[in-house]
């Protein structure tokens, strides 16, 4: 009956072990909702690889050190809409990040002037909890 205790714990509690090993160590790049003075964005490459995931996905574990990250932003205000074009709505930011292990990296778009230009920026950066 031990051995079967035993065993089922080990079973139960050996994948969360291996699980904070794997995500030990790095570091997260979060496009979550940003505040209300910025914009979201999404990942669209990371280190010259395409990024395929679902629109919904938010948050991206990552190695620490530096890496080229391409942005696509969501420039969806009002005041904007006559000002920006859609082509400039749609293209793409690049940007070089270095990144700590155990840090959480907040990334939105910025709105730089009326003619539609634009940048990716870090705007808060937390301990991954």
């Amino acid at each position: 009956m031990k051995t079967l205790l035993a065993t089922i714990l080990l079973c139960v509690l050996w994948p969360s072990g291996a699980m904070a090993e794997d995500t030990g160590g790095k570091a997260i790049l979060d496009f979550s909702r940003p505040p209300n003075q910025l914009y979201s964005a999404r990942l669209a490459k990371l280190d010259g690889e395409n990024v395929n995931a679902p629109i919904t996905k938010t948050s991206f574990w990552v190695e620490p050190g530096v890496h080229e990250i391409t942005v696509a932003a969501a420039i969806t205000d009002p005041m904007q809409v006559g000002t920006i074009s859609r082509r400039q709505k749609e293209d793409q930011g690049d940007v070089t990040i270095e990144v700590e292990a155990g840090k959480r990296y907040k990334i939105a778009a910025r709105v730089l002037d009326e003619r539609g230009g634009w940048e990716p920026v870090v705007w808060k950066i937390e301990d991954v909890k």
